[in-house]
């Protein structure tokens, strides 16, 4: 039995069923995405040369981006594994900041990116 369509049926065209219709638009406007304020974890595959980590703090300050930990903790292959985890920042401010990192030569690759809870 296709509940869905018999309760489209059971209306005139112009009416739909309150239990197919969503309401709540008039409760809250939807934000965007880049005002979330939220913390987060990203890990990135990079040089291993003098400097890579400071031009990541850097560009995360330059973003408005606290940086609650920066830890280098192996490698990958010939690429030196960074793992930057955030303090509360606006998602657009961390995205800009990305958007610049991942221009920095020796910054081969962001692998992972997630928002922390």
């Amino acid at each position: 039995l296709n509940i869905a369509a018999v309760l489209k049926t059971d209306l005139e065209a112009k009416q739909l069923h309150p239990l197919l219709s969503c309401a709540h638009q008039h409760y809250c406007t939807v934000a965007p995405i880049s005002d979330l304020v939220t913390r987060f974890y990203a890990r990135f595959l990079s040089q291993d040369h003098p400097g890579v980590i400071g031009h990541l703090g850097t560009t995360f300050g330059k973003h408005h981006v606290s940086l609650e930990s920066v830890v280098q903790i192996g490698f990958q292959g010939n690429l030196a594994e960074i793992v930057v985890v955030t303090h509360d920042v606006r998602e657009g401010n961390f995205r800009q900041a990305l958007d610049e990192i991942q221009t920095l030569e020796a910054v081969d690759s962001i692998p992972s990116i997630l928002r922390v809870l």
